[in-house]
Parts: structure tokens; C-alpha cells; sequence
């Protein structure tokens, strides 16, 4: 199993802000870290340290207190703080204002929820020249955030940190070259219990995914991993879980969120219910990977807003996605599409 964990550089650390939401023991802690810096330690070196202990400090504060991402705030219309990888424009103007200048810097719009956001800093304390220039550009960025103020639909929020998400060897403390995204992308091929896709060839098409229902693919899931599948009830958090699922010689808890044909058409956001709040739902469930099925294609706002609540800086987990083919190819793969067909002609 791999040994390598989503890390964040910081290069934007509010010390003030983040001593008051911790307040004592988490100062404590901070101060405890800061005293363990050995003496000789150049000063520059020193500071880089003492930014990445309260960047690491805060992200586990927001694991234990399960603070939420940004999209969750935004389709839930509440919350304080939010910990998440966030898209933001280029700004643009980053090099003509100075250090003592409030900058504004813009997420991009984030669909399923009406609101907008902005993120207000004071340029001085951005302390890595690195992320300034990416600030001008724009990307993702692994930002943590306090509510300040709101006004119509525009929500203002105050950065605590904001820094460059990667992946780290946990043992050597080497970055890795795979980006983060890439990293917790998994395939259905990849677990050792769906191996045989491998052998199996991509179908043509999936037309016959209409004909076979959500219930009966849990079912054919269930089969494959010999347990049993529990009937669908309103108050589920996902469809299915399963604690026999092995990667990389691993045992990892799995959540699936299953959808038959009852939509034959491309997985968006409306598909999953509410402001895509099943995802939310599926991203509360205590496991390792998140698992998206379809009996469809799915599109790009589906699989984004899939890998931003998998991929969040204080709680990094596995996805996956099975879209139509994938789907079939898996029911192949275990000689499960006959049976899967004449069940759900039964009725």
C-alpha cells in the first residue's frame, strides 16, 4: 500500500486568526512545536517551519471538528469555516498592490448553488513569492476560511491558509511528482476484488444499462464481494458500503452511490438530488474510498464536485467513478449481465 498522503505548502498563514479559533490548547500545541525547532536553525528556515506547524495544526483541528468544504456551505447555505482544494480566478492585479493592501481573490463559480464567494486578504501576509505568482495566474489552491460578512448573494470569507495541495512520501518526505488529484483517483479495475476487469474489453455502447435496475447492479455487487445488499430507505447516507474491498494489499471501507436508468441520460448535479446533496451525504460516510455509479455517462461537474469532497486537505480520501460502460464491463467481467437482465425483466 502506498505511503503517501496529501500535504499543503503554505504560503498564505494568518497566525492571529488561527490562535483564535484554536485558542488555548491549540496555542498550546503550536507553541509546544515551536519550541522543539533547534536553536541554530537559520531564521528564514525558521519561519517556513513555524507556518507549516500551524498549517498542520488548523488542518487537524478541521479533521476533528469535520469542518466542512466550501461547496458544502455553499448548497447548505451555513457554516463558519470551510477546508477545501478551491479553483480561483487569476488575480491579476496581485503585483500593483502593496503589502499593506487588501486583495479580493475569486473562486470560480460553482454549480448547483446560486451564491458567490469572495476570499479578502491583506497581501502582506502572503510570505511565498511561489504562490503570489500562482495567485496571479490562478488554479487550485488548498485554502482554510472564516466567514466575515455577506451581502445578496455574496458571501466574504478570511483565509487562515492558503497553500499548494501535493503528495508526500511519508517516510522519506519527499514530494511526489503524481498530482493529488491523480493520486486518489482510483479505477474499478484497481481493487483487487473487480481484478477481472482487466480481462475484459470496453463494450461498444451501453444501451443495455437501460434495461437493468439500480437495485439489481447492488445486487451483482453484493455477488462479487459475497455479502448481502440492503434495501434502499429515505434516510440512507449512500447505497451500499462494504469493508471488503482491497487495494494495493490494503483492506479499505467503501461508500457507493448508485443510479439506475430511471434517468437514462448523462449524471449532472440534478441528478443527485437536492443541490447534489447525496454527495454530500455520501462524503459524510466514515470510509476510504467514495464510489459514483451511473448507468450513463457522467459529466465534468459531477466527477469535479466528487473529487473536491475527496480530496479535502482534512480528510483525503479514494474516488472512483463507474459510468455505463464501466458498469457493464464490470457485470461481464463476472458473467453477471444475463442474470442482471432477466431479473429485471421480473419486475
Amino acid at each position: 500500500m502506498s505511503r503517501e498522503k496529501l500535504i499543503v505548502d503554505p504560503g498564505f498563514v494568518h497566525h492571529r486568526k488561527i490562535l483564535t479559533i484554536l485558542q488555548e490548547q491549540g496555542s498550546r500545541i503550536i507553541n509546544q512545536e515551536i519550541r522543539s525547532i533547534p536553536p541554530t536553525t537559520p531564521e528564514w528556515h525558521k519561519r517556513v517551519l513555524i507556518d507549516q506547524i500551524y498549517t498542520r495544526i488548523l488542518i487537524e483541528f478541521c479533521r476533528v471538528n469535520e469542518i466542512k468544504t466550501l461547496e458544502e456551505i455553499l448548497l447548505e447555505k451555513r457554516g463558519r469555516l470551510f477546508c477545501s482544494i478551491v479553483k480561483l480566478k487569476p488575480c491579476q492585479k496581485i503585483y500593483e498592490k502593496g503589502e499593506n493592501d487588501r486583495i479580493v481573490l475569486e473562486p470560480e463559480a460553482f454549480e448547483g448553488s446560486e451564491l458567490t464567494l469572495e476570499l479578502h486578504i491583506t497581501l502582506g501576509h502572503v510570505t511565498a513569492s511561489t504562490l503570489k505568482a500562482e495567485l496571479e495566474c490562478g488554479g487550485n489552491f488548498a485554502v482554510i476560511a472564516e466567514y466575515f460578512a455577506s451581502k445578496d448573494n455574496k458571501l466574504i470569507f478570511h483565509p487562515l491558509v492558503i497553500g499548494f495541495p501535493y503528495i508526500q512520501d511519508i517516510e522519506t518526505g519527499e514530494p511526489s511528482w503524481t498530482l493529488y488529484s491523480d493520486f486518489y483517483n482510483l479505477y474499478i479495475e484497481d481493487f483487487d476484488e473487480f481484478s477481472k476487469v482487466k480481462e475484459q474489453d470496453m463494450p461498444e455502447d451501453f444501451k443495455e444499462m437501460k434495461q437493468i435496475k439500480e437495485s439489481l447492479f447492488k445486487a451483482a455487487l453484493g455477488k462479487i464481494l459475497s455479502e448481502s445488499t440492503p434495501k434502499d430507505w429515505g434516510g440512507e447516507t449512500s447505497d451500499f458500503t462494504t469493508s471488503h474491498l482491497h487495494y494495493q494489499g490494503k483492506r479499505l471501507r467503501a461508500a457507493f452511490l448508485l443510479k439506475g436508468p430511471a434517468k437514462f441520460t448523462p449524471m449532472t448535479i440534478k441528478h443527485l438530488g437536492k443541490n447534489g446533496d447525496q454527495i454530500i451525504r455520501l462524503a459524510k460516510e466514515p470510509v476510504d474510498i467514495l464510489i459514483v455509479q451511473h448507468c450513463h455517462d457522467i459529466t465534468s461537474s459531477v466527477i469535479e464536485m466528487l473529487k473536491i469532497f475527496a480530496t479535502q486537505p482534512s480528510n483525503p480520501r479514494y474516488y472512483c467513478l463507474l459510468d455505463g460502460r464501466e458498469s457493464l464491463r464490470l457485470l461481464e467481467a463476472y458473467d453477471l449481465k444475463k442474470w442482471a437482465l432477466n431479473e429485471s425483466k421480473k419486475g
